[in-house]
């Protein structure tokens, strides 16, 4: 898929290279005047409604009624702009030069006409021309305000930020991170895609590198995005862990007995990984020393059993092997709590809770450091605006690619091109190509390694929406020949 050159004068690599630094005002311009992906968005975004098709079914203004928001240098927030198409985005990014994108909700009106809608509401309440709020009109303004502009669909998002885990976290805090706490990301890509993949049906799911300390998740299908809050609510819980109360012992209380099966899918996910990435020096040393694995055995409901264990901790010698352990021993005091019920249970007593929370402590031993820590509030709202792929992380000039979610244990962040590295990359393009003409008219991303990035947010949803669009729209030409009796 080419990517439309821009009608302004290319901005130089040498122009954009003219410090050391990774992100400048100077490389900024030369990333959107040469590499960012204007058609590829606008065509994930428009899900087909190109406004200038006249084809019946297709909601023309559907791509100018989508708000994006701009800050701007010195962290000016711009709400409330939309553009009619891809070439009317790009003249806006390129002429304002956002440090950030975010991309919120379809409306019912083009978000920049919003202050329109205000003053055609005031004149129809007689307050044209009136200055104050009129408390005695606030409650029909706002009304009839939020029925005239208001979401009417939004992709289901997630955001997943590392600072969430730093109170697992032994290598890093806040916004600094590393090989060792990066997993934690991986983890969550891997049992979140499979839910929504499983549980849920979703099959346009893309996910994008934050451009720093995180992850991003948007949900592109039809039936996704037409989600009331409500429902977005009920999914975020669904793939959230229940809620302890405060007398339970383990971080992760909420759990019960018989385990969804979903938990137990997630537990399958996480197991192995927090054996390699979590327990030793290689991940958070949750069982490398006296203090560390004392703490977790302070989580165990069973006290005779969690002072057997400290001392077997001490004899063996490295992480993994204590885990193997500390299962070993959890298990046959499972079995023998199950024998003494059962014991219990033919001379008319009552079983003992023991057995239960025994058997669910390995699983909020993991969750409690694996399972995934959503943003709630960011999923839950239609009205929430979210970091648009392709971007660029003002603080470490990395773009914001998409994760391919079959690949994400061999993604990595340190590896993300920044805006330096692109412009690298061209200039070394053009130089190994200087004789070939064909080089010459190559779409400038494809130089470099946004190609491979631009090429997933393509397969991801771009190419998958677009055939389904297409499938979708032959189907209500069908539908309307056939009452019509025009075959």
């Amino acid at each position: 898929m080419e990517i439309a050159p821009s009608n302004t004068n290319k901005v130089s690599v040498a122009a954009a290279a003219i410090n050391d630094q990774e992100f400048s005002p100077e490389l900024l311009r030369f990333f959107y005047n040469r590499l960012f992906p204007y058609q590829p968005m606008f065509k994930w975004l428009s899900y087909g409604n190109d406004p200038d098709n006249d084809a019946a079914h297709i909601v023309r203004d559907y791509f100018a009624c989508r708000e994006f928001s701009f800050t701007i240098n010195d962290d000016i927030y711009i709400r409330y702009q939309s553009f009619r198409d891809a070439s009317e985005m790009e003249s806006a990014i390129q002429k304002k030069q956002p440090h950030k994108i975010d991309i919120g909700a379809v409306f019912t009106l083009p978000p920049k006409d919003h202050h329109t809608v205000k003053a055609e509401v005031r004149e129809k309440l007689g307050l044209a021309g009136k200055a104050g709020r009129h408390s005695d009109h606030i409650f029909p303004f706002v009304f009839l305000l939020r029925q005239a502009f208001k979401p009417v669909e939004r992709e289901l998002i997630f955001d997943i930020d590392m600072t969430d885990y730093d109170d697992i976290r032994s290598c890093c805090t806040g916004a600094k991170i590393c090989p060792k706490c990066w997993v934690f990301m991986t983890m969550a890509v891997k049992v979140v895609d499979t839910a929504l993949r499983e549980d849920f049906g979703f099959r346009y799911i893309l996910w994008v590198y934050s451009g720093r300390r995180g992850v991003h998740c948007w949900v592109c299908d039809p039936n996704a995005r037409a989600l009331s809050n409500d429902g977005r609510s009920a999914v975020v819980e669904y793939l959230s862990l229940p809620r302890g109360n405060e007398k339970s012992k383990g971080k992760n209380g909420g759990l019960s007995w018989p385990l969804h099966p979903s938990f137990t899918r997630a537990f399958d996910i996480l197991e192995p990984m927090f054996e390699s990435g979590v327990l030793g020096e290689a991940g958070q040393g949750v069982l490398d020393s006296e203090n560390s694995w004392d703490t977790l055995l302070d989580t165990l409901p069973d006290e005779d059993l969690a002072n057997r264990l400290r001392r077997e901790m001490r004899r063996l010698t490295n992480a993994q092997d204590r885990w193997l352990e500390i299962k070993s021993q959890v298990r046959a005091a499972s079995s023998a709590h199950a024998s003494g019920n059962a014991r219990r249970q033919s001379r008319g007593g009552r079983a003992g809770n023991g057995l239960f929370a025994l058997d669910l402590w390995k699983y909020e031993v993991v969750f409690q450091y694996c399972y995934p820590r959503l943003d709630v509030n960011v999923s839950k709202g239609t009205n929430h605006l979210l970091k648009s792929p392709f971007a660029v992380h003002p603080k470490t000039g990395r773009v914001c690619v998409p994760i391919d979610p079959e690949d994400v244990d061999n993604f990595d962040p340190f590896r993300v091109p920044t805006l330096k590295a692109l412009a690298a990359q061209i200039d070394a393009y053009d130089a190994q190509n200087a004789q070939n003409a064909s080089a010459k008219a190559l779409p400038d991303y494809k130089k470099t390694e946004l190609k491979s990035a631009v090429e997933l947010l393509e397969r991801c949803v771009v190419d998958p929406v677009a055939l389904a669009t297409k499938r979708r729209l032959k189907l209500e030409r069908e539908k309307e020949a056939a009452m019509i009796g025009d075959f």
